[in-house]
């Protein structure tokens, strides 16, 4: 271990980009580190505040499946705990809220939620929003946004039949966690959103990746995954950040490509989400334009294609539900 390490800029970095407690197991490991103890202790301190709140999560997670479970609905928990199961320490890896599907069941979740004196925000067509004990709960009626985009549709559906084959709880828990397929390939969905059209993404989907590239999969199913990202149009954002995930975690080969990419991922982001509709909308529009040099190197569509997209999905979709996506 070099004993140049600005180990003050590694813990900042590392809590900027959401890997506080994972990088604190990794650093606990090396000796001689040459870290003083003073920020060893305060980087300690923060696993432990990290690892709190993901226990508190984990625990109204729980009791939200309970909940649902006594009216026959059954718990999908997408992205969270379902990425944190592939890792040494679940709880080491953070996430801001829950985010669940119940397949066929949305509406009902929400007047389950809203009769125990849950008050449940419909304003999104996506997912639905209520806190409980505590904890922001998104409750999505779609995996993936789907207004405006034949695409995106079929992704939607294709994601929905993963999950209805999903039949794993996670420990003894009403908490189903989805097939690794589904896992897969709704995080490379997820993950190059934020890549393209929103703010970017972090060392987090970095890591969620490379754990769940690891692991063990069923007989074809790593082959169908990139299958699937070629058909649906991924295959170039898949391809890229497989290559940063190799390169980070196992010291492999990194493009020209890739190192954009890295670079990118490392940069300082400034756009945050702003709860006022109208506004919110005109950030996503700026922030697919100031991305639009991404879209003809990690992307099949372009920002004019995106911005017909929103717009359409915006003006003619806006109340879309999940039946109208079955009939279509």
């Amino acid at each position: 271990m070099p004993n140049d390490v600005e180990w003050q800029d590694v813990y900042d970095l590392s809590l900027q980009h959401g890997v506080g407690a994972i990088a604190c197991d990794g650093l606990l490991t090396i000796q001689d580190n040459a870290i003083n103890e003073e920020l060893k202790y305060k980087w300690m301190g923060q696993s432990m505040v990290i690892e709190n709140k993901a226990k508190a999560r984990w625990r109204a997670l729980c009791q939200l499946a309970d909940l649902f479970e006594q009216h026959g609905i059954k718990t999908y928990v997408l992205k969270g705990f379902s990425y944190a199961s592939f890792y040494p320490n679940p709880f080491h890896r953070p996430s801001s809220d829950l985010d669940i599907c119940l397949l066929g069941d949305f509406e009902k979740g929400n007047q389950v939620v809203e009769k125990v004196g849950i008050d449940v925000n419909r304003s999104e067509s996506k997912h639905s929003h209520f806190t409980f004990n505590g904890v922001h709960v998104e409750n999505h009626q779609f995996c993936v946004g789907v207004k405006g985009s034949k695409v995106d549709k079929a992704i939607d559906l294709f994601l929905k039949s993963l999950l209805e084959t999903s039949e794993c709880t996670l420990g003894n828990t009403n908490v189903i966690k989805p097939n690794w397929l589904f896992n897969a390939f709704f995080f490379m969905c997820h993950a190059r959103t934020h890549f393209l059209i929103e703010e970017g993404i972090t060392l987090k989907n970095v890591c969620d990746w490379a754990l769940l590239k690891d692991c063990k999969v069923e007989d074809g199913d790593r082959e169908l995954f990139w299958t699937k990202c070629d058909e649906f149009g991924l295959m170039k954002f898949a391809r890229a950040i497989d290559e940063v995930a190799g390169f980070v975690f196992w010291g492999n080969y990194l493009s020209d490509l890739g190192e954009r990419m890295l670079q990118d991922i490392l940069s300082v982001k400034t756009h945050k989400h702003n709860k006022n509709k109208a506004m919110a909308h005109l950030n996503i529009l700026r922030m697919i334009w100031e991305n639009r040099w991404k879209y003809p190197l990690f992307s099949d569509t372009t920002p004019i294609n995106m911005f017909v997209k929103y717009g359409y999905g915006s003006l003619f979709e806006r109340n879309i539900s999940q039946y109208d996506l079955k009939e279509w």
